[in-house]
């Protein structure tokens, strides 16, 4: 038997061996794939394989403490030891019976795992039915995670489906507060005059809106003049700001909601219609709070000055793209007399503008637009494919320099909401550097600066290879980010860059408003911090995540009721594993799996090309392509090289 000192000893020396095991073990985030192996990425940017036995134990997105060991290949792989944390404790998922048993999978990346369901918490829900469901419980220590319906959200047939899936799975605010309400009821048209009292009233100056036909949330109108040195170009951004304080029930709820979002068939909007489409919108033949920015430009389209005010004004015109279109391609007769001179200026300075853009800072290709059409069964009927028209141009520019305006004022108030861009990702700066020198790309600079990106964009511009290389360098690039620091936005050839000509729809932007105009009255402005940068971008993010979720589920479902067999195609992103191809009559991505080809293809991760000695596919080439496999459910298009 033991004696006191000895067990002591003992477990003194117990603890050390867990102590350096711990030690030894390393932290990490969990990611998922599409097989059933998955990644644990450590905080110093680590990333080490969990084979499939390893993965069921855990979710993506768990916190764990794991250890190392080396397969019979003696390649390293983790092992989870510890559970740290976990955020997937809910979701949204397809219900599916299997013989006597039920069980949810989750619509969620990366995720292998189906969830087991009691058979007395399944009453009512049949296959297929799409449901949000609780995590009840975790498969660290057995394998066999749990959950609980709660709720039914519907089946794909459903009118509308696709659009309430996505505000469910994404977790938007859908339902305007009974507070909102309360508030809304002191808002009238009656109100506006007094509201205007110290603002100035420029209802006389022929202001325009320029938009889809059937846009009723303007907030923006135009107007242009000629003088001595070019051309005064006015912005009249509408100024929600003005009907509702910080903090107020109705920007609370603008604040969950982040942007307006547009679903095909119906709308979410970030405002109440009754402001939105109403007292904000900048309607014609109505007097309008607005935030206006004059802008002065020379006549090759550089600024000279501009000037922020709080103003009353009132749109003279509503005018569709198409309008605009057709009177700048020369016929006069589709715009009343009365604003002919003025469309003929805002078209004079804004092509100034456009061609100062191209000499001095970067313009993007055009790319067309696709217009979905949705029935009453709320079904896409049509997909209708246009390019971009003369008066979306012109829109375009004037909204892009009162934007680089904006910036440049706040930068001299020390505060504000940017918009930066950083260029190329860091891990292809070796693979741009290979494509300078083997495509024989003159120059010499800097491609990791500001400057030095624009001058290198220009100089590929200028040299004329067979290969895409501006559309291989698009993919090297990162995103552009929420900042507050003003900085370099440098896809666009920007020093700086934010917004603020959308105010009714995007939060940002009425945070950008309230900047300005505290500066303007001299009050105290909002604060912006870490906090709200944050939020904003992932509203951002999770807001185009449900929109491309409904878009393309509505898209493959038309796709699958469609007799054709081909179809035209181009190649837009590729990888190690095959080719993302868009079927250009309709917007519609699918994946060509090109590991089993029959003739083995070689990957060039520089080039983003798929190639063998007899067949080659690259980024941008036109193909085309068959339905090889599209799963509805799954939202998943399989395609096949024709």
């Amino acid at each position: 038997m033991l004696n006191s000192d000895s067990l002591a000893q003992l477990k003194a020396l117990k603890s050390d061996i867990q102590t350096q095991q711990q030690t030894k073990l390393k932290r990490g985030t969990v990611r998922g794939s599409q097989g059933r192996f998955g990644f644990v990425v450590t905080d110093e940017g680590e990333s080490f394989f969990l084979a499939p036995d390893e993965m069921a134990k855990v979710f993506p997105g768990d916190v764990i403490q794991f250890s190392e060991t080396t397969d019979d290949k003696d390649k390293v792989q983790a092992v989870p030891e510890t559970l740290i944390s976990t955020e997937f404790k809910h979701c949204t998922g397809r219900f599916q019976k299997r013989g006597k048993a039920q069980f949810v999978e989750p619509d969620t990346h990366g995720s292998t795992h189906w969830l087991y369901i009691p058979p007395d918490a399944c009453e009512g829900l049949e296959d297929n039915d799409w449901v949000k469901c609780e995590v009840t419980r975790h498969p660290f220590n057995n394998g066999k995670p749990q959950g609980k319906i709660i709720a039914k959200i519907g089946q794909l047939s459903d009118a509308g489906f696709e659009r309430q899936y996505a505000i469910e799975k994404f977790k938007l605010s859908h339902e305007w507060p009974e507070t909102t309400f309360s508030e809304l009821a002191l808002l009238a048209e009656e109100n506006i005059e007094a509201m205007a009292a110290g603002r100035e009233d420029l209802t006389h100056i022929p202001y325009v809106t320029i938009d889809s036909e059937h846009t009723r949330d303007m907030d923006d109108a135009l107007f242009a003049q000629a003088n001595d040195t070019g051309w005064l170009l006015s912005v009249a951004i509408a100024d929600p700001s003005s009907w509702f304080g910080m903090n107020t029930n109705l920007d609370q709820e603008a604040a969950r909601r982040c942007n307006s979002l547009y679903f095909p068939g119906r709308s979410l909007p970030m405002l109440p219609q009754e402001l939105s489409n109403g007292l904000c919108s900048l309607l014609e033949n109505k007097n309008r709070l607005a935030l206006v920015c004059d802008i002065q430009l020379d006549k090759q389209g550089a600024v000279t000055g501009f000037e922020f005010k709080e103003a009353l004004v009132r749109s003279q015109g509503k005018l569709s793209y198409n309008q605009v279109t057709q009177f700048i391609d020369g016929d006069q007769s589709v715009v009343d007399a009365a604003l002919s001179e003025h469309i003929t200026q805002l078209h004079l300075a804004t092509t100034a503008l456009n061609q100062y853009r191209a000499q001095h800072n970067l313009i993007m290709e055009d790319r067309a637009d696709y217009y979905l059409t949705v029935g009453d069964n709320g079904k896409l009927q049509t997909i209708y494919k246009a390019d971009r028209n003369s008066a979306q141009k012109l829109v375009e520019e004037a909204m892009l320099i009162a934007n680089q305006c904006c910036a440049r004022h706040l930068q001299t108030l020390g505060t504000g909401i940017f918009v930066q861009h950083a260029g190329f990702r860091t891990e292809r700066i070796g693979d741009i550097k290979t494509i300078i020198e083997e495509q024989g790309i003159e120059f010499n600079g800097d491609f990791t600066t500001a400057e030095g990106y624009k001058a290198f964009i220009k100089a590929v511009e200028a040299k004329q290879t067979e290969l895409p290389i501006k559309s291989i360098l698009s993919r090297f690039l990162t995103r552009s980010e929420f900042s507050q620091e003003a900085g370099p936005h440098t896809g666009m050839g920007f020093e700086s860059y934010t917004t603020f000509t959308s105010p009714i729809r995007k939060y940002n932007d009425l945070v950008v408003h309230r900047i300005i105009k505290s500066q303007l009255s001299q009050q105290k402005g909002p604060d912006v911090n870490d906090k709200m940068i944050e939020r904003l971008q992932q509203g951002l993010i999770s807001g185009r995540q449900a929109v491309n979720l409904a878009e393309n589920w509505l898209k493959l479902q038309f796709l699958e009721n469609l007799p054709q067999k081909e179809f035209a195609g181009k190649i837009v992103q590729t990888n190690i594993g095959g080719c993302t191809v868009q079927l250009v009559d309709f917007g519609i991505e699918g994946f060509v799996d090109l590991r089993k080809s029959k003739k083995r293809l070689n990957f060039d991760k520089v080039y983003l090309r798929h190639s063998n000695d007899t067949t080659s596919y690259q980024l941008d080439q036109d193909v085309t392509v068959s339905i090889k496999n599209l799963d509805i459910q799954a939202r998943k298009l399989d395609l096949s090289f024709v």
